[in-house]
């Protein structure tokens, strides 16, 4: 069971977008980074969001393979009275 309260966010995701080599060292991109991409972004749409999710990943990984599934799954909540 999970408490929510008004605007609140819930992101759901597998391990492949952290688990991605890239950038100048061909590193794991990382949870840090990760979590840090999401906070930066969640005030943007929907859209915003996974355009930034898509551009940044594609850019971390340069030219080295996918090495993973991606799934990101956002939810906002929002109580209408």
């Amino acid at each position: 069971e999970i408490s929510l309260e008004n605007d609140d966010v819930l992101y759901l995701f597998t391990d492949g977008y952290i688990d991605q080599f890239g950038g100048d060292e061909s590193l794991k991109f990382s949870s840090k980074k990760f979590q840090q991409q999401l906070l930066n972004n969640v005030s943007k749409s929907a859209n915003e969001q996974l355009l930034s999710l898509q551009e940044t990943h594609l850019q971390w990984k340069n030219n080295e393979q996918q090495v993973d599934d991606i799934l990101v799954v956002g939810m906002h909540y929002e109580i209408h009275e």
